[in-house]
């Protein structure tokens, strides 16, 4: 009955929905798992939120497949037990769903072998709860089907799951918001114990077969299930995920000025360091400008170093490797030069041209960009730098009247 389920059932159509699914998320936002393998771990974590609706709509209408084609009787009249042909259309669209993710999921891989420069330990952690999940959200589906048959109860049903999955990320203090497949706690350089993914794929286990048994009433079997799922619930594991420092570890080019990123983005140093060396090279022999650049993601909450220009590579990466923004990564190096946490200027109405700070922050910028107002290139070679030097310092003192004072015109 498997094997025929998975030919002529709804398993094909899963499979198909499921690899067509999988490779818009994976093409949409390859800067969360291009070149990382702990990223692509947890991205794939992450496409829970779109994969498990199409699961569950996958079990719901293949479950109420019989009953809206009026053969529950003719069912009813074959030798075996009334639950075996709803078994086998859970574990054919499931299956078939699980099929669909392969190839996808392999091509990711073999693209994240070719670029990554780090794996570290229990990258994989995350990827056991993935079929388990799906398995979980297909029984859902075939309990709500076999309940609600209509046509309208596969997608209605898929999309009240999605924004069930979501709903946790909007709590991010409640313990159970870990449960969410969208959730910040999980990142490509933070390491979560074994113990959490073991209690997590127990618990998606125990609520798969919950849902199994309520689908074939037998009410007082799936108490069990039920209950133990209910004490696991309540006693998540101690353990809490920690910052993995391999992943946190500094690669820096040999030749100053440095240009530094994480051993996990090592991949991209080539493309930072021609995009942030130029300016680096300007700023050299300028008294108390950065003489090296380094990725924000090692860097401490309210840390400020004069030496140091910070930059993000968050959404970067392209799909075939190598940095993707190079205007947005400009701009988060350049803003460092002066940002120590200023609060924000007062609100200004009218021309802004006739601020003095706006005008001195504007022709910083246009120097660092290598093209400076004339009012600028007006003063000699030294004297632009000892302007810029100063410019820099004021800005990271936050000394507002400073900079109106060395407005050029």
């Amino acid at each position: 009955m498997l094997r025929i389920e998975l030919r002529h059932g709804s398993a094909p159509l899963a499979a198909l929905a499921t690899a067509v699914a999988l490779t818009w998320v994976l093409v949409a936002n390859p800067a969360q798992w291009v070149g990382q393998w702990g990223g692509l771990a947890v991205y794939l974590r992450m496409c829970l939120l779109v994969l498990c609706p199409l699961f569950l709509a996958a079990g719901a209408w293949q479950v109420g497949r019989d009953r809206r084609a009026r053969t529950v009787e003719l069912l009813g009249t074959v030798p075996r037990p009334a639950w075996h042909p709803m078994l086998a259309g859970w574990a054919a669209v499931t299956l078939g769903g699980l099929a669909g993710l392969s190839l996808p999921l392999l091509v990711a891989a073999a693209m994240t072998a070719r670029l990554a420069t780090y794996a570290g330990p229990g990258w994989w952690g995350p990827l056991p709860v993935v079929p388990i999940g799906l398995a979980a959200a297909s029984a859902l589906g075939v309990l709500i089907g076999r309940r609600f048959p209509g046509r309208v109860t596969a997608p209605v049903a898929g999309l009240a799951l999605y924004v069930g999955l979501a709903l946790p990320a909007y709590f991010p203090d409640s313990r159970w918001a870990v449960l969410s497949p969208v959730t910040d706690e999980f990142r490509s350089y933070v390491l979560w114990p074994a113990s959490f993914h073991v209690w997590q794929a127990a618990w998606l286990g125990l609520v798969a077969a919950t849902f199994l048994l309520l689908a074939t009433r037998r009410w007082w079997a799936a108490v069990a299930p039920a209950a133990l799922a209910g004490v696991l619930l309540v006693a998540a594991p101690p353990d809490q995920p920690a910052a993995d420092p391999g992943a946190l570890e500094l690669v820096c080019t040999e030749r100053a000025p440095q240009v530094c990123v994480t051993r996990i983005n090592e991949f991209l140093l080539a493309d930072v360091d021609a995009v942030l060396r130029p300016g680096l090279e300007r700023l050299a022999g300028i008294p108390g400008t950065p003489v090296r650049a380094v990725e924000e993601t090692v860097r401490r909450t309210g840390e400020y170093r004069p030496d140091i220009a910070w930059f993000s590579l968050n959404d970067q990466a392209r799909l075939t490797g190598g940095v993707d923004r190079r205007d947005w990564l400009e701009t988060t190096f350049r803003s460092s030069l002066g940002d120590n946490d200023c609060p924000p200027p007062p609100d200004s109405v009218g021309d802004p041209t006739l601020d003095p700070v706006w005008r001195t922050e504007l022709a910083a910028d246009l120097w660092m960009e290598g093209d400076p107002p004339p009012e600028l290139t007006a003063l000699p070679e030294e004297r632009q730098r000892e302007w810029i030097g100063r410019v820099f310092a004021a800005s990271r003192t936050c000394d507002r009247a400073e900079l109106g004072r060395l407005a050029l015109s």
